[in-house]
């Protein structure tokens, strides 16, 4: 029996010792003929060591964007070579600092400051371009920068109507219903939060430059190219106000050099795409009739003297500022 036992313990070695010779083999295959990686072969980082570049805005010159007739990106500022005003330069330097920091109202108002100041008609017109820009930031949406007094949140009450709550903030109720998506009276509720522009907006006429621009309060905010009165019917220059009840759209008008009369729904309508009545508030303008900002049927005549005193936008423009102007409220200065 010792023999038999000794004789299964010596197979069983046997086996084991075949077994371990196996393995040692498959290793050395395993290392000596593995594939081997490409030299050109890259090993990607893991994500938690992966970086995303910082991407800069291209710096644009803004001289040449201005002659384009584009307007330049509001997060660069850079003031034509010919800059002749060194305070002016370095205003714009510190605009430029607090965009960056989106400090974007500090930048609105220390542009704005700018434009009181002497400076070669380029840089203001940068300065101007740069302002519009910025609007679309602050006030053509229903952000509220910080810091800002001209745009508020006002809490909606019950009762409230949005013609008052526009009434109170001397703006148009279209402009708030457009900021806020509102998309009839009706969908106003009581505790809804809505921004509110503190008006009224303000126009200034250039006569000589063919151009409008405008303000909210005293913030300038976006110019208009325009037609004036041909040389028979000067547009009057002085102060003006918008009239009260003077907002239409494409209301019915008789010429009356011709004396026909038109409608909205005629080919020939000339009075384009609505019309803003005006009224003298001061000695050069008191009791002169028939004035206003309007839309035209001939915008090819934008630029130049053709109307008979009306000042005249384009179409598209006109809706604009037909939802900005208020009866009552804002106020237009006619210059030379």
């Amino acid at each position: 029996m010792a023999v038999s036992g000794y004789g299964n313990n010596k197979n069983k070695a046997v086996i084991y010792y075949i077994v371990i010779g196996m393995v040692i083999i498959a290793a050395g295959i395993f290392i000596f003929y593995r594939p081997k990686k490409s030299k050109t072969e890259t090993v990607q980082p893991q994500a938690a060591e992966q970086t995303i570049p910082v991407q800069t805005a291209p710096v644009q010159n803004t001289i040449q964007n201005t002659a384009q007739n584009t307007m330049p990106s509001p997060t660069i500022v850079t003031p034509p070579a010919n800059t002749t005003n060194p305070r002016v330069a370095a205003m714009l330097a510190d605009a430029q600092n607090c965009i960056n920091e989106g400090k974007i109202i500090v930048a609105r108002n220390t542009l704005n400051d700018t434009l009181n100041m002497q400076m070669d008609p380029a840089t203001r017109e940068v300065v101007k371009n740069l302002m519009t820009n910025l609007a679309d930031q602050w006030l053509f949406t229903r952000v509220i920068q910080l810091g800002d007094d001209l745009c508020t949140t006002y809490r909606v009450q019950s009762g409230d109507m949005l013609s008052s709550i526009a009434a109170r903030h001397k703006v148009p109720y279209q402009l708030i219903m457009k900021l806020n998506n509102i998309p009839s009276e009706r969908s106003l509720r009581s505790g809804q939060q809505i921004k509110v522009i503190n008006g009224p907006f303000h126009v200034v006429v250039y006569k000589s430059a063919y151009m409008m621009d405008l303000y909210l309060q005293n913030i300038y905010v976006k110019s208009y190219k325009i037609g004036i009165g041909k040389e028979e019917h000067e547009t009057p220059v002085g102060l003006w106000r918008v009239k009260m009840g003077g907002k239409m759209v494409k209301p019915t008008w008789t010429d009356p050099d011709t004396g026909k009369t038109y409608h909205a729904d005629d080919p020939d309508y000339p009075l384009g795409s609505g019309w803003i009545a005006l009224e003298g508030i001061d000695n050069r303008t008191r009791g002169i009739q028939g004035i206003a900002i309007h839309g035209t049927n001939e915008e090819h005549t934008i630029g130049t003297k053709s109307s008979r005193g009306c000042i005249r936008l384009y179409n598209g423009e006109l809706t604009q500022v037909y939802d900005l102007l208020e009866p009552g409220a804002t106020e237009l200065r006619i210059v030379e």
